[in-house]
């Protein structure tokens, strides 16, 4: 083979401009990864079907898909029931479901924790009927009125009340007890148009000092009356 002598300048010119095996597979390296990654499927919406609920949710998407597994976004309150009709957010292996378009005519809201609402103007619930249930709560309201025709309340172990000052007015007041007790530590006075005591066995009035008086008549009435 003859070679000119401005080939053979090039062709060594060449071969020592070329980096060395190694730094030319680390320079390709360097290129594949600055190269972008092929895309992956993007996320896309799709409606389906509830299949179950439990003891895990799954969504069937289409009519002859199989049912996956699918969880609620936590934008969704809306607990899905069997045969709700719904709308996912589907990624790769990933189903969530996004919303609850059709399904029973009762709604139920789930969370997994806590649930708070907050509202800067006034928060009002209104409905034909009111349940709460829960194992314990508490309420703080700085004021409260309640307005109602009738209230019922039975409690089977204990009730505490604590106030300054409680007033009630009712027109007809009935009590009944096994067992009462009073402690008053100043003043307890009553005021009746008309005051009946009754006692089966003992009536028992005790004072370091005694008083009774009447304006127009005082009677004493028994089998036996002892004075002093």
């Amino acid at each position: 083979m003859t070679l000119s002598a401005g080939t053979a300048t090039a062709a060594i010119t060449t071969e020592l401009d070329a980096p060395p095996h190694e730094e030319r597979s680390s320079l390709e390296l360097l290129v594949n990864l600055d190269r972008p990654a092929q895309p992956s499927a993007e996320p896309r919406l799709e409606y389906g079907t509830v299949a179950s609920a439990s003891p895990e949710l799954t969504v069937a998407l289409s009519a002859n898909a199989s049912a996956r597994v699918a969880r609620r976004a936590k934008s969704c309150l809306v607990a899905a029931e069997a045969g709700d009709r719904v709308l996912c957010s589907v990624d790769g292996e990933t189903v969530f479901i996004l919303a609850v378009l059709e399904g029973a005519t009762d709604t139920k809201l789930v969370t997994e924790g806590n649930l708070s609402l907050h509202a800067a103007g006034t928060l009002s619930l209104a409905s034909d009927a009111l349940e709460l249930r829960a194992k314990s709560g508490l309420v703080a309201i700085e004021e409260l009125r309640a307005f109602g025709r009738e209230l019922d309340a039975t409690f089977g172990a204990k009730v505490g009340l604590f106030a300054e000052k409680l007033e009630t007015r009712v027109t007809t007041l009935l009590q009944r007890a096994k067992q009462a007790y009073r402690f008053v530590e100043g003043l307890d006075q009553t005021r009746a148009g008309v005051f009946d005591v009754r006692a089966e066995s003992l009536a028992a009035i005790r004072g370091e000092t005694t008083i009774m008086a009447a304006r127009v008549l005082a009677k004493l009435d028994g089998e036996q009356v002892k004075i002093g």
